[in-house]
């Protein structure tokens, strides 16, 4: 596992990144819409200004061995699926409109303002217990999910704004790395629709290349999905493709048949199960 020295330096870099990116946008650019559904690109982030004062706001009550929820959010454990969800988006939509033109401004501040928190907290108050509306959960936990938000909700942004907006590599090990956990939730017991007579499980195999190469099998059955490091059986079907488009179909944001059509991935296998797993990366 990455240590938190690394974390809090990657997780710098991105937001640095993304805030540079974020200054050079004209001002029609930030209502465009984003390739977080039904968000515009100011709402993404809005989005991420609400995310860093929540973390702020929650890993500052953990030194304090305080793990009550901050104001307005539902107790740990409450809400999961479909009303987390919807309660995040509320939240981000609500915060952005309070905002107004100073989105960008209050984004750079607070995102200032949680490396400072980080840069100043001893190696012990790594493992306190901290809020998170899904758990209790260690103060560490937020590094590698503050990577995935700057990582992947920058794709959101300059997916709609640029031709090809690649995740960056140092962003991908962690990226991985938290796909195991995201289909041990809700992401993971949305169905997949197999005809009758699939086999079970059904195993599709990822070889991945460029940054990060590597290989994983995802396993489904009862409706559930995981992921383990690939084996010898023999997969179902096997994709071939680039690291950050395995990240980005995993994290929803892209689909099989556009990847397959621009040569960004090549499939072999079942046809049936093929077309079930694009089923389910687009939440049919």
């Amino acid at each position: 596992m990455d240590t938190p020295k690394n974390l809090i330096t990657l997780g710098q870099a991105e937001s640095e990144r993304l805030t540079q990116y974020l200054s050079t946008l004209l001002p029609d650019a930030w209502t465009l819409p984003s390739a977080c559904e039904r968000w515009a690109v100011r709402d993404v982030v809005g989005h991420l200004t609400w995310v860093a004062e929540w973390y702020v706001d929650a890993i500052s009550r953990a030194i304090q061995e305080d793990v009550s929820p901050p104001a307005g959010f539902p107790p740990a454990g409450a809400s999961t699926g479909a009303s987390l969800n919807a309660f995040i988006a509320q939240s981000a939509i609500a915060r952005r409109e309070q905002l107004g033109d100073q989105v960008l401004a209050t984004f750079s501040a607070r995102t200032a303002q949680w490396h400072r928190l980080l840069a100043g907290l001893s190696p012990q108050a790594w493992e306190k217990p901290c809020y998170q509306p899904v758990s209790i959960s260690p103060v560490w936990a937020f590094l590698p999910m503050w990577v995935q938000e700057l990582a992947i909700h920058g794709w959101d942004i300059r997916s709609r704004l640029e031709t090809r907006a690649p995740l960056s590599a140092e962003s991908l090990p962690v990226l991985v790395a938290r796909i195991p956990a995201r289909l041990a939730g809700p992401l993971g017991r949305s169905p997949f629709r197999f005809d009758a007579g699939a086999p079970i499980p059904v195993r599709y195999r990822f070889a991945l290349s460029g940054a990060v190469p590597s290989t994983h099998d995802m396993l489904v059955e009862n409706e559930k999905a995981r992921m383990e490091p690939a084996g010898t059986v023999t997969p179902h079907v096997t994709f071939y493709c680039e690291t950050d488009i395995f990240v980005l179909m995993m994290y929803r944001r892209l689909t099989l048949e556009p990847v397959i059509a621009s040569g960004q991935l090549v499939v072999e296998g079942d046809q049936g199960l093929t077309a079930a797993f694009d089923h389910w990366l687009k939440g049919a």
